[in-house]
């Protein structure tokens, strides 16, 4: 019928008529609309005798069918989830951990039905800012504009900053709001004392710990510790402790604090222990950051700690740019253990996690709560409060695991 209605309504147009109705179809059939609708969208009950006799007055009549926004509106629901990404749709796409992740929602979403709009808030200031083809503030405005608009039933954030504006919009919007390695991943709750839907844990405290483990287990006693970016506005180069753990990413501070723990379990100074920020995860800043820190004075690291693969391999390719070896002058260890991390030319040494599953998880842990929120709506009037999230819904915490190779010595 969707064929037929498509050619109705095309024939329809070219020959200026109105479109049919569920009246017209209801005429035509000798039943009345309400039996019209209960076929068309399938609901109540009718015989097959019924079905086949409006069907066939509906192909009649050239009915097209019924408008899925307003059908949308009249269930209370779009059937379409928003996905915040805090970087530009290209960078996010060329980055094997975020793709991953994507991956799960998408197989989630898809099991369950459910459309996923990408939504990109990209940084317009700093470093970042080289990826506007605009001016700045109509970089700054057009996608939080977006997301204000955005016509969705609930929202997924990935790896989103705590000091965004976006949350801001989101918050007064009350939908359902899922975080992943975002604000809320350590207390279930956002800046504003609010419970999100829900949020997904991963042990990142403890890969990271492992890692750091795995150094001072082969006599390292002086590391760098790689890292993108602490906040919106990076700061390039050096950091310390106190503006390093005064992150707004949630997960990286976890990673940070798992390579502090197993740093002061060893009983190692701190100062042995540097963090440097890089502006992004891209091989070329990593490649620059690396630079800076070898050619500074003073004792220099014996391994690399990075927040990322990307940063890791980027750090083993600017570690040969000085005619240095991984591991024989610098052992390297990254996090994710992206497929590229097997196969580079020093297969890396990494934390893995469940991407893909954590993907799944956050996809089936917000639209479980979303069927919650829009039944609850349903019940007690949009003018209510959200309800709270669905008891016993979170996920346990997903694993990491430490994988050995060559870029850190046998």
């Amino acid at each position: 019928m969707g064929v037929s209605g498509k050619r109705s309504r095309e024939a329809g147009a070219n020959r200026g008529e109105r479109m049919a109705t569920l009246k017209d179809v209801a005429r035509t059939a000798g039943v009345s609309v309400m039996s019209v609708s209960n076929v068309l969208n399938d609901t109540g009950r009718f015989s097959a005798t019924m079905r086949e006799r409006v069907l066939q007055a509906a192909e009649e009549v050239g009915y097209a069918g019924p408008d899925p926004a307003a059908a949308s509106l009249r269930r209370g629901r779009t059937g379409t989830v928003g996905v915040v990404l805090p970087l530009p749709l290209e960078t996010a796409f060329a980055d094997p951990a975020a793709t991953a992740f994507l991956e799960g929602v998408a197989r989630e979403f898809q099991r369950r039905r459910t459309t996923m709009t990408l939504l990109a808030l990209p940084p317009a200031v700093g470093p970042l800012a080289r990826y506007a083809t605009a001016p700045v503030q109509q970089v700054a405005d057009a996608p939080l504009a977006a997301l204000e608009k955005a016509v969705i039933d609930a929202a997924l954030l990935y790896s989103v900053e705590e000091d965004h504006p976006g949350l801001d919009i989101l918050v007064k919007r009350e939908l359902p709001v899922l975080a992943v390695d975002s604000p809320g991943h350590d207390t279930g709750r956002d800046r504003f004392g609010d419970a999100w839907a829900g949020f997904v844990t991963v042990d990142d405290f403890g890969g990271a710990r492992r890692a750091a483990r795995h150094l001072i287990g082969l006599g390292h006693r002086r590391a760098a510790i790689l890292v993108d970016k602490l906040a919106v506005q990076p700061r390039l180069g050096p950091a310390t402790w106190p503006q390093a753990l005064a992150t707004t990413s949630a997960i990286l501070r976890r990673r940070l604090l798992g390579y502090r723990d197993a740093w002061a379990e060893a009983g190692l100074p701190f100062t042995d222990l540097t963090v440097i920020e890089c502006g992004r995860n891209d091989i070329a800043a990593i490649r620059t950051a690396v630079h800076t820190l070898l050619t500074a004075p003073g004792p220099h690291p014996t391994a690399l700690l990075a927040v990322s693969d990307t940063l890791a391999l980027g750090a083993c390719a600017a570690v040969r740019d000085h005619g240095l070896a991984v591991p024989g002058d610098l052992a390297v260890i990254g996090y994710d253990d992206i497929p590229a991390a097997a196969t580079a030319v020093v297969p890396l040494t990494t934390v893995h996690q469940p991407t893909v599953e954590k993907g799944e998880s956050a996809a089936r842990l917000l639209l479980d709560h979303t069927d919650h929120h829009i039944e609850h709506r349903s019940d007690h009037g949009a003018s209510t409060a959200p309800p709270a999230p669905v008891a016993g819904a979170a996920p346990p915490e997903l694993p990491t695991r430490l994988v050995i190779r060559a870029s850190t010595p046998a």
